[in-house]
Parts: structure tokens; C-alpha cells; sequence
């Protein structure tokens, strides 16, 4: 066992300022303003009056004072995570809670601003920051996160022989985690020479140099780099802040054989919950309608229901009113659950979803254009197996259709009823309250009353219709508009509260998203002309 003989303690702080960013993201930061730069190509000026910012992380929940931050990015390429920038140079993704901004104009209005309509934020430099410790060490970890901050624990290494040797922080310059349930590491010495073994301990403690405590597992962990040039790229700017790069998704490709057996097994595992997850006195379709539903989709029969929420609701917002009669004239069917991930595997072959592990989860980090062509290739693949009725194909729901299915007869909030204080939710959605910061397998909550499952929660839902900002449209625009580049999202997710998986709350985003808790479900129905 290796053990260095001291842990890192602050020392006296340089001049406060020192190693402090000038610019992030490429662009310059004001001394004497905030700036918040919209999607639409707005800019706001001011300043912002979050006073911190709650930001999941993959490894640590942390708050960053704002006053600590220099940038966030929005814009989150695959992921849809943010990307926070602190004032000297530490690089951290996940996502923010809640998930608005602030910002009070010069003209001392106040402007609150959703994350989904920002493309990124940069903060003023400060006149005063607080000290860091000039023996920082900085650490890269695998998903391209960059902390600075002091070792709180002493590092533990064991080598093949269980050998021993005088380590100091101070006579280490590199340590290199290889990966792998017990990562190979080797460390290497200032003198030039250099150790191999592995790390004793799982888990590194951190205190940021501008923020909080973390504790990170050894696996997240690429290097720690004590070279005092690194640290000094990074607190110049000149450390990449590299982004995951897009995918496109290859057209055209071939379709997977397998589709029928992966709807089949997605329905058949949602159904095994139905019987405990109705409950006694839950309304159901008619016998003639059930008959109706094709392996993995439910038959939606034709209706007419009150589109919106009636100013009365709580948590209502603005863009879900006024309130009109819309009428679904056809009948249709409906997915059951949402996409998972073994079903688009099946039909484009790739599974570009952050969260994996259970294909029986929901695909995410799909855009509008990604959900279009699965449609596509799974219309032209049960076409050319005989499969599907004549004149028919599969898209994506129009926003009247989403929420007359989500709804399936009630006007409450919610297709379970209002729920006010939201005690119910956890049975019938994966929501902020009870997701575990993740997606969940499809069709492991309660169903609404129609047997469609995830309508509430896990993940967002794209619709066919473009964004019509002031309310939904009850005429579908079948895709057709190409007003702008927004289009509809509905149902919330596991990173929203509750208040945001209620049946008539809409959301946009732009149509090339892809964001690790927006997916999609199909509907089956004729072609129109």
C-alpha cells in the first residue's frame, strides 16, 4: 500500500482575480452587464438574478453561486445538458434546476426565460473572487468535465508487489486512471520517473477551487494533473471546451429485421403491470374498442373534448389557452408506451440515447427529423411485410391528438384527476420527484384510462405540429408549416416537476434538439391527401 504522506491543505491565495476567465465560449464577458442570448437571436442585457444555480452533475448535486460563473451553455449538442463554465475555467455538464433564468433589464423589468429558448448566458466579471489555492490540482474526467480544486483525501495506490514508497503530492505531476472495474493507474513523477499499480480507494474528494465539495468514483476519472502550465491553459481559456459532436443519422439504410418482436415484447412487459396498475374504479374503453388495439399500439376511436385548460387550473400556463372544442374526426392508433430504445435500434440501428443500460427504456437525443424517419422506414417495413392496412402509415401525433389520447375522457389536470398537491403523480409519471435523475423503462407506471402508458413524465413527446405560441392549434397542420424552426413537445419528464406533466402543458423545441429526456411515440393512421 502506497500512501502519500500528506493531504493538500490551502495555502495563502494569490491576488484575488488571478487566473480569472475573460472569455468563454468565444466571446468577450462585460465588466458591467449580464447577457443572455436567445435562441431566436435576441439578445438580453441586465442582470441576472438567480442567486445560484442548482446543477446535477453525473457525479455530485451541486449549487454554484452565480457570482462564481463565467458562461452556461444551452445549446448541449447530443445531450441537451448544460454546460457550466466557473469564472476560472472549471467545465461542468448536467442540468440545471429549476430549469429558468432570470434576468432584470436595464430598464428594470423582469424577464424569466425557460432554458429550452436560451442559447447561452454569460456573466460579468466580478470585482472580487474568491482566493484559490495556487497547488491545485486539476482533474479531467471521461465525459470532458474539468475541476480545479485541492485533494481533500490522501491517494491510495497498491502495486503488484503491495510495495511502498515515500510519495508526496508535491513529487507527483501526473496520475492516469486507465479504465476498467479497477482502474490501472499510473502515476508520474516530477522527477521524470514513473509508477504503475492501482488505486486504493474508489472514490477522489475534491474542494472546487470555486465551489463546493465533490466526491467523484474513480471510474468517471481520466486524469489528475498537478503541471502548472495545465492549469494555467485553463484558467486562461485556452483548455478546449470541447462539445460532443452531432450525429446523422444515415439515410437511406437498410431495416433491421426484428421490428414485429420488439413492439411484441415492449407491449407485452407494459401489460404486465395493467392488472396492478388500474386499481379499482378506473375507467376503461369499451370491449369493441380493446379489440380493435394491433400488438404495441392502442386503437384512439374519434371524439370531440375541450383542447387547453381553463384559466381556473393551477400551475396553468399561459400558452394553454383559451380553451376550445376540438374534434378528432378520425380514428387512429396510438403507441401504447413510448419508443424504447431496442425499437429504434431495430429500425435506423443505432441507439443515440445518454441513458442506456435497459433497452426497455425510452429513446432520447432524437430530434423532430430523427422521429420523422423512423416513422418512414417502419411505415415502408410492415409495407413491404404486408403488415399494415392500406392507405395507412405511421407519424408522429398531432398536438390535438396527443392531448385528446393523454386525456382519454377526463378534464382534470391530469388523466388520473387534479391532484393538486401532487401526492399521486409518482404512481402514474417518472418526474423530477421519483425518476432518480434518469429515465425509467416504459410502461412501469400506472396507464391512463385509454391503456397508454408514460403519457405523464419520462420523457418529453415530440408532435407533429410546428409551435404555435400563444396556444395549441386545434386544426393540425400535419408538419406541413414551415414557420420557423420550433416544433411542439408534450407530456414532461423525468427532469421536470410535476407541474409540467399535466395534460394540456406544452412545450417547443427546435427541431434538429436532441436532448436526453425528449422522445417520441407513434401514431398509426390513414394517409391524408
Amino acid at each position: 500500500m502506497i500512501t502519500t504522506a500528506q493531504t493538500e491543505t490551502p495555502a495563502s491565495a494569490p491576488g484575488i482575480g488571478t487566473g480569472i476567465l475573460e472569455t468563454v465560449f468565444n466571446l468577450k464577458r462585460p465588466s458591467d452587464t449580464d447577457l443572455l442570448l436567445l435562441r431566436s437571436g435576441e439578445k438580453l442585457t441586465g442582470a441576472i438574478v438567480n442567486p445560484s444555480f442548482q446543477f446535477r452533475t453525473a457525479y455530485a448535486d451541486l449549487e454554484l453561486p452565480a457570482g462564481l460563473l463565467a458562461g452556461i451553455d444551452f445549446e448541449g449538442a447530443l445531450t441537451c445538458q448544460e454546460v457550466i463554465v466557473t469564472a476560472n475555467g472549471n467545465r461542468l455538464s448536467g442540468f440545471l434546476q429549476p430549469p429558468t433564468l432570470v434576468i432584470r433589464l436595464e430598464n428594470g423589468s423582469q424577464v424569466e426565460t425557460r432554458r429550452e429558448k436560451v442559447s447561452k448566458a454569460i456573466f460579468r466579471i466580478q470585482r472580487d473572487y474568491p482566493p484559490v489555492d495556487p497547488r491545485s490540482r486539476l482533474i479531467r474526467l471521461r465525459n470532458g468535465d474539468v475541476l480545479s480544486g485541492s485533494l481533500i483525501t490522501a491517494l491510495e495506490f497498491v502495486d503488484a508487489n503491495h510495495a511502498r514508497a515515500p510519495f508526496q503530492f508535491s513529487d507527483i505531476e501526473t496520475v492516469t486512471l486507465a479504465p476498467g472495474e479497477i482502474p490501472r493507474v499510473t502515476a508520474r513523477l516530477r522527477n521524470g520517473e514513473s509508477w504503475q499499480g492501482r488505486l486504493g480507494s474508489d472514490d477522489i474528494d475534491l474542494q472546487l477551487d470555486l465551489g463546493p465539495r465533490v466526491q467523484i468514483y474513480h471510474g468517471r476519472i481520466d486524469v489528475i494533473d498537478g503541471r502548472a502550465e495545465s492549469l494555467a491553459d485553463l484558467r486562461s481559456g485556452k483548455d478546449a471546451f470541447h462539445r460532443v459532436p452531432d450525429i446523422a443519422i444515415d439515410r437511406p439504410g437498410k431495416i433491421r429485421d426484428g421490428v414485429e418482436s420488439v413492439l411484441t415484447k415492449s407491449t407485452e412487459r407494459a401489460n404486465s403491470h395493467k392488472a396492478d396498475s388500474l386499481g379499482a374504479g378506473s375507467p376503461s374503453r369499451s370491449s369493441h374498442n380493446q379489440a380493435k388495439d394491433r400488438d404495441g399500439l392502442v386503437w384512439i376511436p374519434p371524439g370531440t373534448f375541450m383542447l387547453g385548460s381553463p384559466p381556473e387550473e393551477a400551475d396553468r400556463g399561459l400558452d394553454e389557452g383559451p380553451q376550445v372544442k376540438a374534434t378528432i374526426d378520425h380514428g387512429f392508433w396510438m403507441g401504447q408506451c413510448e419508443v424504447t430504445q431496442a425499437q429504434f435500434r431495430a429500425v435506423i440501428g443505432i441507439n443515440p440515447s445518454h441513458f442506456t443500460g435497459d433497452t426497455n427504456r425510452p429513446v432520447e437525443k432524437v430530434s423532430w427529423q430523427d422521429a420523422l424517419e423512423y416513422c418512414a422506414r417502419l411505415t415502408a417495413a410492415e409495407h413491404a411485410a404486408g403488415k399494415l392496412p392500406e392507405g395507412h402509415a405511421y407519424r408522429l401525433p398531432t398536438e390535438a391528438e396527443w392531448e385528446y389520447a393523454c386525456r382519454a375522457g377526463t378534464t382534470t389536470r391530469f388523466s388520473y384527476g387534479d391532484d393538486i398537491g401532487y401526492s399521486q403523480l409518482g404512481s402514474h409519471a417518472w418526474f423530477t420527484g421519483n425518476s432518480g435523475s434518469t429515465t425509467n423503462p416504459v410502461g412501469t407506471r400506472r396507464p391512463n384510462p385509454w391503456g397508454l402508458y408514460d403519457m405523464h413524465g419520462n420523457v418529453w413527446e415530440w408532435c407533429l405540429d410546428h409551435w404555435a405560441g400563444g396556444s395549441a392549434t386545434e386544426g393540425p397542420d400535419e408538419g406541413r408549416n414551415e414557420q420557423g424552426s420550433l416544433r411542439t413537445a408534450r407530456g414532461g419528464s423525468w427532469l421536470y416537476d410535476g407541474r409540467f406533466c399535466r395534460s394540456a402543458n406544452r412545450d417547443d423545441y427546435f427541431k434538429s434538439s436532441r436532448c436526453s429526456d425528449l422522445g417520441f411515440r407513434v401514431v398509426l393512421a390513414p394517409l391524408r391527401p
